[in-house]
């Protein structure tokens, strides 16, 4: 049963039982005829805990802001960041041109059009901020030299500081999307806003860039506009190849639905508008493409994946044979999606398709960096809203978040095998499984989907695919 409060918007402390138990701390589960607050609307309490959010990642970055990442214990300070590394190591300093080397002093870049975009603009706020004067007398000094100079170092924060605030705007952004995308249930994104996650991982890199503009293609499709969601999906497919998953989940649903003009209309889109974002890149540096589309599937074994934890045990597979490997598994991955997909009773919601295809490519991934975690909260909030499940996979990936940092600063590795590091790639797997599981078992038995549990509501994010079920007669 759904418990509304009086503007028709589900209570979360008497749908829930986590906040139904956490709210006794402030006098309990609201009340049957308690009227909401005539300021703090949903969209503005969730807007104020993401920006709360935003703040405690900033205070954790705390201790390598005052100098760890140059010191060598951004990893032992929990506080790692690609962000100001790589305004060091890539020419940033030298205010170089996006795509530029120096003549060979850096080595490409592996960044995507859209964001080198905005970090070379970051890069020249920061100069800015900083009133650093003229870069040009910096390529006369050595690389080594220059990247061990304070004053790049200062810079280097200060972009690291332009660039949070940027991840602020767009968590501020995804909060607001999530919202319009939970239907009758707005509080579900204080499950985005509050999670702890976000606040570990959002300024690690620029993952929040391809979130929010995946986020957004979805919300913009939920308007039964697929055109302007293509627009969005391309851009954020060029960000991070992973969102081609939501075109992926939208291909059985369009089946279902019978609807196969909106799914081909957003496709080639999308398809169109990557290719756009390829072209600068083909111009500038052609040689170093496909290092900007893939750079993790190359045959090695990254941290964080299941296949890392083979080879700590001695099981290694060669290069072309892990890449096969790994392909089949994604194809098999897909596969077994969209037969749920298509065979369920019911039809499944977007989120829950989503969902099942990240985990299912996590898991078969040769890397997880753990900032990956931030392609699959959103989705998560959507699909199985519900702070019970969400709080034990998370749990499963603080773990793993903590166990790489150690594991890279030599605190649990011995002469042979990291077992830490290793328990925590076998925690964090079964806790992504668990989140699929409990998933599936709401597309198999609906009456278990929190956001499908009135028997009417259908899925706010499905647009022109949603299924129209015509809502109850009153008796």
């Amino acid at each position: 049963m759904v418990v509304a409060g009086a503007d028709g918007a589900v209570a979360p402390s008497r749908d829930d039982a986590v906040v139904a138990a956490s709210s006794q701390a402030i006098g309990g589960p609201l009340g049957v005829h308690a009227r909401p607050h005539p300021w703090w609307t949903p969209l503005r309490s969730v807007l104020a805990l993401v920006t709360l959010a935003g703040v405690l990642n900033l205070v954790h970055t705390a201790p390598c802001q005052s100098g760890a990442w140059w010191d060598g214990s951004a990893y032992a300070d929990l506080c790692y960041s690609d962000i100001p590394l790589s305004y060091v190591v890539s020419g940033a300093g030298e205010g170089l041109r996006p795509y530029a080397d120096g003549a060979g002093r850096y080595p490409p870049t592996a960044d995507p059009a859209p964001v080198v975009v905005l970090a070379w603009a970051a890069a020249g706020a920061a100069r800015v901020l900083t009133d650093t004067p003229d870069v040009g007398d910096r390529a006369e000094q050595r690389v080594a030299e220059l990247a061990r100079a304070p004053s790049l170092h200062r810079e280097a924060v200060t972009y690291y500081a332009v660039y949070a605030l940027a991840m602020i705007a767009l968590m501020l952004a995804l909060v607001a999307l999530l919202l319009r995308l939970s239907g009758r249930r707005p509080w579900d994104a204080a499950a985005f806003a509050l999670a702890p996650v976000l606040i570990l991982a959002a300024t690690i890199g620029w993952d929040l860039l391809g979130v929010t503009a995946a986020i957004a293609a979805v919300a913009v499709w939920s308007s039964e506009r697929p055109i302007a969601a293509g627009v969005l999906l391309g851009t954020a497919v060029a960000a991070a190849v992973w969102p081609v998953a939501v075109l992926v989940a939208l291909l059985p649903l369009a089946v279902r639905a019978r609807q196969p003009r909106g799914w081909l209309a957003v496709t080639g889109v999308t398809s169109a508008v990557w290719a756009l974002w390829q072209v600068p890149v083909l111009l500038l540096a052609r040689d170093s493409w496909w290092g900007t589309v893939n750079h993790t599937l190359t045959g090695q074994v990254g941290y964080g994946s299941l296949w890392r934890l083979a080879a700590a045990y001695g099981r290694t597979a060669a290069a072309p044979l892990l890449v096969v490997l790994v392909v089949l598994g994604m194809a098999l991955v897909v596969l077994a999606v969209l037969g749920l997909a298509l065979g369920s009773q019911r039809q499944p919601r977007l989120p829950q398709v989503v969902v099942l295809l990240l985990i299912g490519g996590l898991v078969v991934w040769p890397v997880y960096s753990p900032q990956y975690v931030l392609w699959l909260l959103p989705f998560a909030v959507l699909a199985r809203p519900r702070w019970r499940d969400l709080l034990i996979w998370q749990a499963g990936e603080v773990f793993y978040f903590l166990a790489i940092w150690w594991t890279l600063a030599g605190a649990t590795a011995d002469a042979g095998v990291d077992d830490t590091y290793a328990v925590a790639i076998a925690v964090r797997v079964a806790a992504e499984l668990w989140l699929a599981g409990v998933v599936v078992r709401d597309i198999l038995r609906p009456e278990h989907d929190p956001v499908r549990a009135d028997l009417v509501t259908d899925d706010p994010a499905g647009g022109v695919l949603a299924e129209r079920r015509p809502r109850p007669r009153a008796t």
